[in-house]
């Protein structure tokens, strides 16, 4: 039964790609031969069933032929012809017996070719369609995460450093009080809606102490105590401490943060208190950004007084350019978050005209730009607020690649001399003047 069991197999399952053309034309040769060996079993005096209703030898040549085609299924329509001398007797040759045959055969090999064309296409769409199904599962799976991570970051993180000044100075330059802390309640509504605070208040300080009353709050404001230990210990090292650091005493304190909101020459304008907040939100990242923010607020207030060394320096400066540099520089000395100064300078030519205006259209909203003609030379010097040299890198990068695109020049060949001021080095205002000393006219 195994060998019968086999040949079924092989009749009625697609054959192995390996082994394909051995098949083919060994069951070519071998079911005819099989059929007629049966045949002859069957009916020893008439084999080929010449005078039945059904010529049953030709079953095994239209097989083929359904199975491989018209070529094989001639084949074995062939091992037929080969057998009428051995097993036919004298009986003439049966012309019309054969040519129906082969003419069945034929049309089964057709009709088998046609089907398997249609099967192939169906296994190829099919094949393609998982290839791709699986391709799709794969990108949904990593969308999903990405989805999970910036979700996570949103709530985490709901703004951008950058974005988060450049809101901070509307509120300031829309707000002209006048006071000791000027625009404190919309300043920590504002840092409630970026950090998500929950229940936090300011303080404000006066001749180096605390007022017990706070002039802003988020949520209850009740409970508060200007003794609170680690409001002690933030007046004490005069920066941002919160309960995760080791701060060396053993009081509890019912604060989450403290920050001193102190200026560049050691004065103590106030002193901001978180007592609730998201634990999501209570991480590294908020803590720098809250820090930077801090920074920025109260040397702003105090900004037109402390910053008039940088004026004195440049005379010509634009006041508002002075002032950001002034408190950048107190950013990065506090958080390591630096800043860079980008000045270009155009030497006189035809096109010089086009040429800044291309480049001044390409500044950033966040930017504060500061351009000078003095004689034939125009100076463009972009303060580019919390970036390294490697953003300034890929600044000058899209500058190059867009005077190459408009008029196919680089840099020397649009006459066009750069130059970085980290404002990180501590000598880097003196080496902005000196740039620009050198290269007026």
């Amino acid at each position: 039964m195994k060998p019968i069991n086999k040949l079924w197999h092989r009749l009625v399952s697609a054959p192995d790609v390996d082994s394909r053309l051995f098949w083919q034309w060994s069951e070519a040769l071998l079911i005819p031969a099989l059929a007629l060996g049966i045949a002859k079993l069957v009916q020893p005096a008439n084999p080929f069933f010449l005078q039945e209703g059904f010529h049953w030898p030709w079953l095994a040549p239209l097989l083929v032929a359904l199975r491989y085609g018209t070529l094989a299924g001639m084949a074995s329509g062939g091992v037929l012809i080969l057998g009428w001398p051995v097993l036919g007797g004298a009986e003439k040759f049966p012309y019309v017996y054969f040519l129906g045959g082969f003419i069945l055969t034929m049309l089964a090999g057709e009709y088998g070719s046609q089907w398997r064309t249609r099967i192939r296409r169906v296994n190829e769409l099919n094949f393609y369609l998982e290839e791709r199904i699986a391709q799709l599962a794969r990108h949904h799976h990593l969308l999903r995460l990405s989805h999970e991570r910036l979700e996570q970051s949103l709530i985490s993180k709901p703004i951008t450093l950058r974005d988060a000044l450049a809101q901070l100075s509307t509120l300031l330059k829309n707000n002209k009080e006048h006071a000791h802390l000027p625009v404190a309640q919309p300043f920590l509504t504002f840092l409630a809606q970026i950090c998500q605070f929950e229940e936090a208040v300011i303080f404000e300080c006066r001749d180096g102490k605390l007022l017990a009353s706070p002039v802003a709050k988020v949520g209850k404001a009740d409970g508060y105590s200007i003794e609170d230990p680690l409001i002690v210990y933030a007046l004490k090292r005069r920066r941002l401490c919160h309960v995760r650091q080791d701060w060396g005493d053993n009081h509890e304190s019912k604060l989450l943060l403290a920050l001193p909101l102190t200026t560049s020459t050691g004065e103590v304008r106030g002193l901001l208190a978180v007592r609730q907040m998201p634990f999501f939100a209570f991480n590294d990242d908020s803590l720098q950004m809250l820090g930077a923010l801090g920074i920025y607020y109260v040397e702003r207030i105090v900004v037109r007084d402390v910053a008039e060394p940088i004026l004195e320096i440049m005379p010509d400066c634009p006041p508002d350019f002075a002032y950001e540099t002034f408190k950048l520089q107190r950013v990065q000395r506090e958080t390591g978050i630096t800043s860079v100064i980008v000045v270009l300078v155009f030497k006189p030519g035809n096109q010089q005209q086009e040429m800044f205006d291309l480049v001044r259209k390409q500044q950033r909203s966040q930017d504060m730009i500061w351009t000078i003609q003095q004689g034939r030379t125009r100076i463009l010097a972009t303060l580019m607020p919390l970036n390294s040299l490697a953003a300034v890198e890929g600044y000058l990068a899209r500058i190059e690649n867009l005077l190459n695109s408009r008029h196919e020049l680089d840099f020397d060949g649009a006459g066009i001399k750069y130059f970085q001021v980290d404002l990180a080095n501590p000598g880097g205002l003196l080496l902005l003047q000196d740039v620009l000393r050198r290269h007026r006219d």
